[in-house]
């Protein structure tokens, strides 16, 4: 009675999805494509596995050379005197236009000539030109 439900069962399926002869290898030429699989695509060494391991582990003691301190403490007085000065100057105008009314014209004056200042200093640390690796700016 097996027999006869598996059959039934495979009447149903649609042509769409019934497997013909043409989809079918033969079984040698999977076993070829099997042991292709099985068969490592490298030349192999004549070293064994653990030896190269060996090998590796006492010819690569890499340390890795303390970085290099960043931060404000590292870059020149200059960068963060104009950085200081840029900063400064907008805060200093927007607390006097909150706080102080009328705002003096020496106010003005002071915190555009700082900032003003501030922002030239800036922009003579920019880069002038591109580094030597050629990458596309994005390396840190």
């Amino acid at each position: 009675m097996d027999d006869e439900e598996n059959e039934d069962w495979r009447d149903q399926v649609p042509e769409s999805e019934r497997l013909g002869d043409s989809s079918r290898i033969s079984d040698s030429l999977w076993n070829d494509l099997v042991n292709q699989i099985a068969e490592p695509s490298s030349v192999m060494g004549d070293m064994p596995v653990d030896e190269v391991r060996d090998k590796l582990e006492e010819n690569e003691h890499w340390e890795p050379e303390p970085a290099q301190p960043i931060g404000w403490r590292t870059a020149s007085p200059t960068l963060v005197l104009s950085v200081f000065a840029t900063l400064g100057a907008v805060l200093l105008l927007v607390v006097g236009a909150i706080f102080v009314r009328p705002l003096p014209g020496w106010f003005l004056l002071i915190g555009l000539t700082i900032g003003i200042g501030g922002a030239i200093g800036l922009f003579f640390h920019l880069p002038k030109s591109r580094s030597a690796d050629g990458g596309d700016g994005a390396a840190v």
